[in-house]
């Protein structure tokens, strides 16, 4: 049997997803496969993992995948035509295959085969030591507190007021955020950092 484990909000496309991976030829099923939510114990054990990804988040920690190790595949949905594929992922989703929601359904069928082939030449993620090599790109404490002041719904004059400092310096440090996250605009950079605002807050404290 097989362990699905999926973290998308979209119903419709799940389910088209669900009936994709029915169809597929992947060893291990014997014809059974089980769908579960993704959550932080059965991250580490599922045979696929079907992740949507937000523009950005691929370039981020994911505390979830800290601990996988298991030699299997992981699928990250994505909207748009701008793929999150980049050379420095983090180390714990290095093998993943990104897909978008709009290719068609023959070429997500042809490379969510090939990646499952290959996944027994990828060497299993033993990500507790390999955090310390990872490549994920963190905020400064100061770009912290100006993403955090922007989640409040403060603006550029009202962040600059808040921490003593201009107002240009303040629009550089959100250019040099979004330019370190690929973000084309200011509601990717909200929709990323409020979904990982938690997160954002301890690593800046690191």
């Amino acid at each position: 049997m097989l362990i699905i484990a999926f973290d998308d909000a979209n119903r419709m496309y799940r389910q088209g997803m669900e009936h994709l991976l029915q169809q597929l030829p992947l060893e291990g099923a014997d014809g059974q496969i089980e769908y579960q939510p993704l959550t932080k114990n059965n991250a580490k054990d599922a045979d696929v993992v079907v992740k949507s990804f937000v523009q950005g988040e691929e370039f981020l920690c994911l505390p979830i995948f800290k601990f996988r190790n298991k030699t299997g595949m992981i699928i990250g949905l994505y909207e748009g035509d701008k793929t999150p594929y980049h050379s420095d992922l983090p180390l714990c989703i290095s093998n993943v295959v990104f897909v978008s929601r709009k290719e068609p359904l023959s070429k997500t069928r042809e490379r969510v085969i090939q990646t499952w082939k290959e996944r027994n030449e990828v060497e299993s993620n033993q990500s507790y030591m390999k955090c310390l090599k990872c490549k994920c790109r963190k905020l400064t404490s100061q770009q912290y507190a100006i993403i955090k002041y922007m989640l409040d719904g403060k603006d550029i004059q009202d962040i600059a007021d808040l921490l003593d400092i201009s107002a240009k310096t303040v629009s550089a440090h959100k250019r040099m955020i979004m330019a370190k996250f690929n973000l084309n605009s200011d509601y990717e950079l909200l929709q990323l950092f409020n979904k990982y605002k938690v997160q954002l807050s301890l690593a800046s404290h690191l």
